[in-house]
């Protein structure tokens, strides 16, 4: 049995001042999730956000190896620089990269390293590590 689940790596601000397309404007790309406070955490529903969030996100096949993941996804964001420079500015409450790994239906269990360049970079970046496995 195959998972039909995506995988990928994203990067979400979470609890800022700023608009959230003014994220998207420094980061030099297009969000994949936009929530503004105060407004419905989904259509349909009257439950209100209580902080702003973005999130930017890089799909891969399911044969991408893990390693590889953080890299593009700070390529594509424009580089650790550039997104420490926008963390600055934005100053979230929470800032946080998070791989969704579609490993509990598989027959293919994932496996993998994170290299020390990687963990170092999250590092410089300031920001949690998730995993979501599903």
């Amino acid at each position: 049995m195959s998972s039909t689940k995506v995988k990928s790596v994203s990067l979400t601000f979470r609890g800022f001042e700023v608009e959230p397309d003014i994220i998207e404007q420094l980061m030099g790309a297009k969000a994949n999730s936009i929530g503004r406070i105060g407004s419905p955490i989904k259509a349909g529903v009257k439950t209100l956000l209580k902080r702003s969030f973005v999130e930017f996100s890089v799909s891969f096949s399911k044969d991408s190896r893990l390693d590889e993941m953080i890299p593009i996804l700070l390529s594509h964001l424009g580089g650790v620089n550039n997104i420490t420079m926008v963390r600055e500015y934005v100053l979230p409450e929470f800032f946080e990269i998070n791989f969704t790994l579609p490993i509990k239906s598989s027959d293919e269990q994932e496996s993998g390293f994170i290299p020390a360049e990687v963990i170092m970079n999250v590092f410089k970046l300031g920001c949690s590590l998730s995993f979501d496995f599903i």
